[in-house]
């Protein structure tokens, strides 16, 4: 029960949050009509398999395998967009919101791009929408998420809020491929002691869930940051856990006649490089495809360049997979 104290503005946008999901799904089946009087000359539509937070967690790192339909239909580009929800409601507190999937792929319509441009437009609005109601009932991510989910059960919140791209010049070529999330960021003492306090109130907040051993390790890490300084040459990382990649697409689209190069590297395109978890719409003549090949760890593991191989890493408590890391020259 969502507690007595909550603002106004808070409980008004609480109440409302069914509201504004169904507004997204009224405009998405506006969408759908459209494309069912305007058939896509182009409808490629590529399936993710999905990655959980427990893998990554683990380190579970699997192959990630990529379904293509080359003439993926009305309905599934549409179930695509509407895949907001999970039936397991468990596996979103355990795996997080990386048990969805995410949909790469390209949607040519022949014609009518102003109004495919609005429909999509009014789409993204409806999601901004709903994505500031969430915000408004609270700044903290932790209880925000209990209690959206206390309203909308199911609901995989990042997915929901995507916006969707149209692209309005003629495109040249679409090219989707991996990329990698930056792995690890340098970090002071102060940022990582703000970083484990806000861990370990978020794992103390449910007496029944709370992981002792995780509290211990948090109080040690803690410790150590306040008690052991750096030595000479040694900084601290704070090293994602997970090393799987998400789609992007490289986009070239032809410039507009009369407008300037301004710097751009291409003579008669602009390129742009977009997050691909969701189709790209665009409208005019087919452009040249290259779709997303299956992802294998074997392919991307290894050092980017000779001077990780010199630095050695060492974990701020041992074993306790916090993902901080002292790192120092090796001898």
């Amino acid at each position: 029960m969502i507690g007595n104290n909550m603002s106004l503005e808070k409980r008004m946008s609480y109440d409302d949050l069914p509201y504004f999901r169904d507004q997204i799904l009224e405009r998405i089946d506006s969408l759908k009509c459209f494309l069912s009087n305007t058939p896509p000359m182009m409808a490629n539509l590529m399936t993710v398999s999905t990655v959980s937070r427990t893998e990554e967690r683990l380190k579970q790192v699997k192959p990630i395998r990529v379904s293509i339909k080359d003439d993926a239909s009305v309905e599934e580009i549409i179930q695509a967009l509407t895949d907001i929800c999970v039936d397991d409601i468990e596996s979103l507190s355990h795996d997080s919101t990386k048990v969805t999937t995410k949909y790469p792929g390209l949607i040519i319509v022949p014609e009518r791009a102003d109004l495919l441009e609005s429909l999509i437009t009014s789409i993204n609005e409806a999601k901004n929408d709903f994505a500031a109601a969430m915000r408004r009932i609270d700044n903290k991510k932790n209880v925000r998420f209990d209690k959206v989910h206390k309203k909308l059960p199911g609901l995989v919140a990042m997915h929901s809020t995507r916006n969707i791209l149209f692209i309005k010049s003629q495109l040249k070529k679409v090219t989707f491929s991996w990329r990698l999330n930056r792995n690890q960021e340098v970090k002071t003492a102060e940022q990582l002691v703000s970083l484990l306090e806000r861990r370990r109130a978020s794992e103390v907040k449910n007496v029944a869930t709370t992981n002792l051993n995780v509290v211990s390790n948090i109080d040690k890490a803690l410790h150590r940051l306040e008690f052991h300084p750096l030595k000479q040459g040694e900084s601290y990382r704070l090293c994602r856990t997970n090393s799987f990649p998400v789609p992007i697409a490289h986009i070239f689209a032809f410039r507009p006649e009369g407008q300037e190069r301004n710097g751009n590297k291409y003579a008669e395109t602009d390129y742009s490089v977009v997050k691909a978890s969701l189709p790209i719409f665009a409208a005019g003549n087919i452009p040249q495809l290259k779709t997303l090949s299956d992802w294998a760890p074997e392919n991307s593991q290894g050092p980017s360049n000779q001077r990780k191989l010199s630095l050695k890493y060492t974990e701020l408590v041992p074993g306790a997979e916090l993902g901080i890391f002292i790192v120092s020259p090796e001898n």
